[in-house]
């Protein structure tokens, strides 16, 4: 990875060539565990949120063991890898468990990225996440056809989130039924490892498409439930305009990860966020305690994008400040 990884997920996206994007006994308890049994409706949830290491915009060179320190003295125990940050699962392990933090997931491109595991060699992915404690791979993008892909690679100049939000409304009913069948299969593969494929969404995902479906919508009826799981990013999902609820439905026990994303306002193309520190937007979070509170999530990621008020190790002590407070039932 590069200096490019400081750049928002929009941007890795458009410019994915140079990019780079996107369990122990001592860590505290995570979703899962901490919600068994518990009393429906408003009791507090003893629940500690992990972070999308995303966010921090690190580069190869940083010190992550220092950062990892630091996210550990804010009282993060987990984190989710979009990378390897050009090391061995190794040093990433031991740094974790030096500042006794855990990562129960990392990222995998469908196709070469820099900087981010990809599919071409599964036996020492599933390997580096063994090594890291890792349970679930998360795929954070559809398979993109050469027609789009290709461009991403080579972007022209001026190739900006207007572009690529353009691009990717190119995506059709066939390319996400394709996307759909390379999930299965790789998710088949990576079961005879012990590993668990899950899918991320974006806001392109939510694009409308003839007779009344969208591309999220085909990968949850295509896949076999057996196979893959999902990871919910609230942020997108409100960006565009959807009925998080409903997709809570939608997923049911499918549903093992999410991402935690505010958002100032609605999208105005398919890329578009607007990114703020958690409490700060339009997500009304008391309903979102509530459909965790119910549902079968395992592990919930604190994720943010560009542009940050001060700086992103700011941000993600708000974002846990505001998440601890609220689900121990407290006004922020």
């Amino acid at each position: 990875m590069n200096e490019r990884f400081r750049l928002s997920r929009r941007h890795w996206l458009t410019t994915m060539a140079g990019a780079a994007a996107a369990a122990a006994a001592h860590a505290q308890p995570t979703w899962a565990a901490a919600t068994k049994g518990a009393a429906p409706t408003h009791a507090p949830l003893k629940w500690v949120p992990g972070l999308q290491l995303y966010t921090l915009g690190l580069k190869d060179s940083d010190d992550l063991g220092a950062v990892f320190n630091a996210l550990a003295a804010i009282g993060y125990r987990e984190v989710e890898f979009p990378g390897n940050y050009g090391k061995s699962a190794a040093d990433l392990r031991k740094m974790l468990d030096d500042a006794r933090l855990v990562a129960p997931a990392a990222h995998i491109a469908p196709r070469a990225t820099n900087g981010m595991w990809n599919f071409d060699d599964l036996p020492k992915f599933a390997a580096d996440l063994k090594m890291l404690g890792a349970k679930y791979a998360v795929v954070p993008i559809p398979y993109m056809p050469d027609s789009i892909y290709d461009v991403l690679q080579h972007p022209p100049a001026g190739f900006n989130e207007e572009a690529v939000s353009k691009l990717f409304s190119t995506l059709d009913a066939d390319d996400w039924k394709r996307t759909a069948d390379f999930l299965n299969e790789k998710g088949t593969a990576l079961g005879k490892f012990g590993v668990k494929l899950a899918y991320h969404n974006h806001g392109m995902d939510f694009a409308p498409l003839p007779r009344d479906t969208n591309g999220y919508r085909i990968l949850v009826e295509r896949t076999d439930p057996k196979i893959l799981d999902f990871e919910l990013d609230i942020g997108w999902a409100v960006s565009a305009k959807q009925d998080v609820g409903a997709l809570f439905g939608l997923l049911g026990d499918r549903l093992k990860l999410l991402h935690l994303k505010d958002t100032k306002r609605p999208s105005n193309a398919l890329m578009d966020l607007a990114s703020t520190d958690i409490g700060t937007g339009i997500v009304k979070w008391g309903d979102m305690v509530e459909l965790m509170r119910q549902s079968k999530v395992e592990h919930a990621f604190v994720e943010q994008e560009t542009p940050f008020p001060t700086t992103p190790m700011d941000a993600v002590k708000n974002d846990y400040r505001f998440l601890t407070h609220l689900f121990a039932g407290e006004k922020s």
